[in-house]
């Protein structure tokens, strides 16, 4: 059989289609009664207005909705006689090994969404912190580093800057007035990173600090030190507050949100396994699951 194309339709159709894409191009909304026009037939399966609206929400031109439309429809006609010829020449066998599996499927797809619905309005998202603390006290041989970790504070500015002096001395101290100071003259900065307290992978200094690349990463970063490198334009003050090498365990501020998610997933677990039990012996309670010798 010859795919359904736009050019087959009975004259009749091809008017109810052509209202279709006006309809379209106008943005009004189809009426109801449009809506239950049959369209297209293959074999037993049967497109109608409503269903190639739920398809288009409009049209660039004339042109584009024929042949969107067309294309739509001569698709779904494939689809449909394909779908019917494979049930004629499978065999009983394949028919019924398909059946099993989409059988399986939906059961599958229908329980993982009533599961997922129960869990976000039941699961308390909120972990403890201690309970974080605890876990990452009682498994920290489980958060060796596989890269080092830095700890880092940057600035760099022009040469000119009549508060070189004082920027500098505010870098050093790092006390709450100096961060406070150098907050209100970072417009002034040609780069500025001062949160000390974040630990940072190498190819995040890379992104951050214009003076450290991987060919002079070794100068930098090999030792806590404090650093002030000029060129023609800027002063580049720089300071390598700690490192944390390969196979030393990862900070806690640095996996928190990973225990987190650790910590919650086995609280869904714990749940899911309880539930999956609790529905099986309220089923057997009301008798809505029996088993017999």
């Amino acid at each position: 059989m010859k795919p359904i194309s736009i050019n087959s339709l009975r004259f009749s159709q091809f008017v109810i289609l052509a209202a279709l894409i006006v309809s379209f191009i106008s943005c009004d909304k189809l009426n109801s009664a449009a809506k239950d026009r049959l369209i297209a037939r293959a074999e037993n399966h049967y497109l109608y207005l409503s269903d190639i609206e739920k398809k288009f929400n409009g049209f660039d031109s004339k042109e584009d909705s024929l042949i969107k439309v067309q294309s739509f429809i001569n698709n779904w006609a494939r689809k449909k006689i394909m779908f019917e010829k494979s049930l004629i020449n499978l065999s009983e066998r394949q028919l019924s090994d398909l059946d099993l599996l989409v059988e399986n499927y939906r059961s599958n797809l229908f329980t993982t969404v009533y599961k997922e619905s129960i869990i976000k309005s039941i699961i308390d998202t909120i972990i403890d912190p201690n309970l974080i603390v605890k876990f990452y006290n009682n498994n920290k041989s489980n958060f060796k580093l596989k890269e080092p970790l830095y700890r880092i504070k940057y600035l760099s500015f022009p040469l000119d800057n009549v508060d070189s002096r004082q920027i500098i001395n505010s870098f050093k101290r790092s006390e709450k007035k100096d961060i406070n100071f150098l907050d209100s003259l970072s417009f002034q900065f040609s780069n500025y990173f001062m949160t000390d307290s974040i630990w940072i992978k190498k190819r995040d200094i890379y992104n951050r600090v214009i003076l450290i690349n991987p060919d002079n990463q070794e100068i930098y970063l090999k030792k806590t030190k404090y650093y002030e490198v000029k060129d023609t334009l800027e002063l580049y003050l720089f300071q390598m507050v700690e490192r944390l090498d390969r196979n030393e365990i990862a900070p806690l501020s640095h996996i928190e949100s990973t225990i987190k998610n650790i910590v919650l997933n086995r609280r869904k677990i714990e749940f899911l396994s309880d539930f999956d039990n609790e529905i099986l012996q309220d089923a057997i309670k009301t008798k809505k699951f029996e088993t017999y010798p």
